[in-house]
């Protein structure tokens, strides 16, 4: 992953700090670059890699999507490197500026296109005082704001979960923070349109989605197949969701927040992944192999896992190393469907 500056002007602040401090981490964060722990920071993470490689190092660190549970006018600095989701960004200062003392500190860093100007402006005016802006350059820029009394940023009613994206089937449970979470994805509906043609002649009677969402897949398969399904994410926000759905829909299994399914140790008749490129701000070919590792270890020898991608994802050729049987039996004008067999 290529450097980020404005994670080097947040890492900065950290040296100065000895008071209490609230560290609201989103999207990549920049592990080769982290300073040496520091006492006085608590961490907080939706994402669960983060939460992990943060506890492995020593951080002080919690997963989770909300902070209705920390003490409230208690932080005097709180840091935050601004996420891509503009709804989850808004939360995050609201959520900051709710847990600091009179007077607390809020930082925040981020890079020009992607809007950080406008938060510092909009956090300034919701603190209804001005903010002191410094740059690493032209493109990265952080501000810190003295939060006294606080207007909150609008953020969609972030942690509501509201029934939003909708089939024949069923009505899904989502909220802002999960990736699309608003819609049905086209390739996860193409996945589910020939599920039954694709995993025919396999007994299946467990099965992993890897990457599921607010959970579309995992619905879908107990309700085609019939099975046990265990659905896994990275996200805090999209294990929730998933949750909600599963309780909703009386779906059998359950719902494990994992990285790319690393801390599940049992192995499925069949693994459905609609696999992300994106990861936070960057796009990384890395992690479509990841998932197809992922799916190599937890598939069992006579399972099938089934892939759905974009047109330019070369994922028959990653899938080389790890599976004996691969196929791409359906092409549409955007997506394919990728099946493989026989894990090496």
């Amino acid at each position: 992953m290529s450097r980020d500056s404005a994670f080097a002007l947040l890492f900065d602040e950290f040296r100065q700090i000895s008071a209490p401090a609230l560290w609201l981490v989103d999207d990549n964060l920049d592990f080769e670059t982290l300073p040496a722990v520091n006492p006085s920071i608590h961490a907080f993470t939706n994402r669960f890699d983060i939460y992990q490689g943060l506890t492995e190092r020593g951080w002080q660190c919690d997963f989770c999507d909300g902070l209705e549970s920390v003490t409230a006018n208690h932080y005097h600095t709180a840091l935050i490197r601004i996420p891509k989701e503009k709804a989850r960004a808004h939360h995050l200062i609201n959520q900051a500026a709710a847990k600091l003392v009179a007077n607390g500190k809020l930082i925040i860093t981020g890079m020009k296109q992607e809007g950080i100007k406008g938060f510092i402006d909009r956090a300034a005016k919701a603190a209804h005082s001005s903010a002191d802006s410094w740059k690493a350059d032209k493109q990265t820029w952080a501000a810190a704001v003295t939060i006294n009394q606080f207007t909150p940023l609008d953020d969609q009613d972030y942690l509501t979960l509201r029934q939003a994206p909708r089939d024949e089937s069923f009505h899904f449970w989502s909220k802002p923070g999960v990736f699309g979470w608003d819609k049905i994805d086209k390739g996860s509906a193409l996945l589910v349109e020939h599920l039954r043609t694709l995993s025919a002649g396999v007994e299946i009677k467990s099965l992993l989605d890897l990457g599921c969402g607010y959970g579309y897949l995992s619905l879908h398969s107990h309700r085609l197949l019939g099975a046990h399904v265990s659905a896994t994410d990275n996200n805090a926000a999209a294990v929730a969701a998933c949750w909600e759905n599963f309780a909703q829909f009386n779906t059998l299994g359950e719902v494990i927040a994992s990285d790319c399914g690393k801390s599940i140790e049992s192995r499925f008749d069949a693994v459905i992944c609609n696999p992300p490129f994106h990861s936070g701000f960057g796009v990384s070919g890395d992690l479509t192999e990841r998932f197809i590792q992922s799916a190599a270890r937890h598939l069992t020898p006579e399972g099938v896992a089934i892939f759905v991608t974009n047109l330019h994802i070369g994922l028959e050729r990653k899938a080389q190393p790890y599976f004996q049987e691969i196929s791409t039996p359906v092409v549409t004008e955007h997506f394919k469907l990728i099946r493989l067999r026989q894990p090496r």
